[in-house]
């Protein structure tokens, strides 16, 4: 995927001209996404079904498809795999990585369940269960980082999201930290 969402650059005047005003050059990029869902303490794990990762736990998650926002790829993965819906409300976490194809880039989205969802494993997972920090060691994760993920994610505030797509006239959110310094 284009990390600028070429499709957007086709379909939007107004994104057009904001790119003529400010010309940057894209790359291609391995673009991932997870949906970080905590409750009373607890954190929303999967547990993989297949793959080299079968077995393992972590958030669930996945790639970002061609003309998809990534928040919107952070609830369909949660949709797909735990069969919930739910909306971002923030960023917890954001990896980057080179590999041999190019630059990696994973978005751990802060996602609140909307009211009455309970999460249960749909497609691509064995189980998908709410797990406290005090079982963290006792599982087996995909990787340190999500485990490191999770952990955040029960300790840490997030990043607040603004959306201002509508002022725009196209897709534009703002992750900042809100945390006030004296």
């Amino acid at each position: 995927m284009t990390c600028l969402l070429s499709n957007l650059r086709k379909n939007t005047a107004l994104y057009y001209s904001e790119i003529d005003r400010n010309p940057m050059s894209s790359v291609r990029c391995d673009l991932g996404v997870a949906a970080v869902v905590t409750d009373k303490r607890r954190v929303l794990l999967v547990k993989e079904s297949a793959g080299r990762y079968s077995g393992h736990w972590g958030l669930p998650k996945g790639y970002v498809d061609e003309g998809e926002l990534p928040r919107d790829a952070a609830l369909r993965e949660l949709r797909e795999e735990c069969a919930v819906e739910g909306h971002v409300t923030g960023i917890y976490a954001i990896r980057e990585n080179l590999t041999d194809i190019g630059p990696a880039v994973f978005i751990a989205y802060s996602v609140k369940l909307l009211a009455g969802e309970v999460p249960t494993a749909a497609s691509e997972v064995d189980e998908a269960k709410f797990v406290s920090i005090d079982q963290f060691d006792d599982i087996q994760w995909v990787s340190e980082a999500m485990k490191s993920i999770a952990t955040n994610a029960l300790t840490q505030t997030p990043f607040s999201t603004t959306d201002y797509s509508q002022q725009r006239g196209y897709p534009y959110l703002l992750h900042q930290n809100n945390e006030v310094r004296v």
